[in-house]
C-alpha cells in the first residue's frame, strides 16, 4: 500500500498523478486537515470542497481510500512493502514516519516546499544513522516540534504558512520532485546494477535558478545499501 500523508499544498497536486501510477485501489489519503477557502489559490481543490477533510475530498475525487486523521507513529499496520509518501509541512510527522519506516521497514519519500523553492529526499530503514539519514543532515526534525497537529489545530494553513507564503507552482514543484525520486527508487531501481548505486540521486533541491543534486556516492558511507 502507498499512504499519502498530506493532502493539502503537495499533497492534492500528488494524488492524481499517484493514482496513475498505482492504481487507487493502492493509495490510502492520510489528511485531518479541512480544506478553507484561502487554500484554494495554491491547492487543487474546487469551491464544493470548502468545508471538507482534504483527504476525503480528494478520495471521493480519485477513487482511493481516505484516512481523515493526522499521521501519528505506529497507528499504521505497515509491512516492507509499504511506501509512505510524506509531504506534510511539520516534523513530528516526519519522524513519526522514519521512526515508522526503522521498525516495520518500509520506505518513504518526503517532499517540502518554501515561496519559490522545493525539494524531495528519499529514505529507507537501513540508513537510519548514517550520512543519509535526514535525522542526520536535518537535525532539527528531533528537536523542532512547531506546527504539530497533533498538540495544536494547525494544519497546513496554520503558522508556517502565514509566516512562509507558498505558491502553486512551489507546491507542483515539490511534488514533481518527488515522483522523480519514486520512479528511481520504486520503478526503476531493479533496472540498475550494483555499480550505478551510488550515482543514484537520494535528494534534490530545486529553486528559481537551478537544482542541487545528492547522490548517494556523495556521502562517503561504507553502509549505504
Amino acid at each position: 500500500m502507498n499512504y499519502l500523508i498530506g493532502c493539502g499544498g503537495v499533497g492534492s497536486w500528488l494524488a492524481p498523478v499517484e493514482c496513475r501510477l498505482v492504481g487507487p485501489n493502492n493509495l490510502t489519503l492520510v489528511d485531518g486537515d479541512t480544506l478553507e477557502e484561502k487554500n484554494l489559490d495554491r491547492q487543487l481543490f474546487t469551491r464544493d470542497d470548502i468545508g471538507r477533510n482534504k483527504a476525503e475530498a480528494l478520495a471521493s475525487l480519485y477513487g482511493c481510500d481516505a484516512r481523515p486523521e493526522w499521521y501519528a507513529m505506529g497507528r499504521y499496520e505497515l509491512t516492507p512493502d509499504d511506501w509512505l509518501l510524506v509531504v506534510v509541512d511539520n516534523h513530528p510527522a516526519r519522524l513519526a514516519a522514519l521512526q515508522d519506516c526503522d521498525s516495520n521497514g518500509c520506505r518513504a519519500l518526503f517532499a517540502a516546499n518554501e515561496t519559490f523553492s522545493a525539494e524531495a529526499f528519499y529514505y529507507q530503514r537501513s540508513w537510519r544513522g548514517t550520512p543519509l539519514d535526514p535525522r542526520v543532515y536535518y537535525p532539527e526534525l528531533l528537536t523542532n516540534h512547531d506546527d504539530d497537529p497533533m498538540a495544536v489545530a494547525a494544519g497546513c494553513t496554520g503558522a508556517a504558512q502565514t509566516q512562509n507564503p507558498q505558491l502553486a507552482s512551489a507546491n507542483f514543484m515539490a511534488a514533481a520532485l518527488l515522483l522523480q525520486l519514486q520512479t528511481i527508487w520504486k520503478f526503476k531501481l531493479k533496472d540498475f546494477g550494483p555499480e550505478a548505486f551510488g550515482f543514484l540521486p537520494y535528494k534534490l533541491i530545486s529553486n528559481l535558478t537551478g537544482m542541487e543534486v545528492f547522490r548517494v556516492k556523495d556521502t562517503n558511507n561504507e553502509n549505504q545499501k
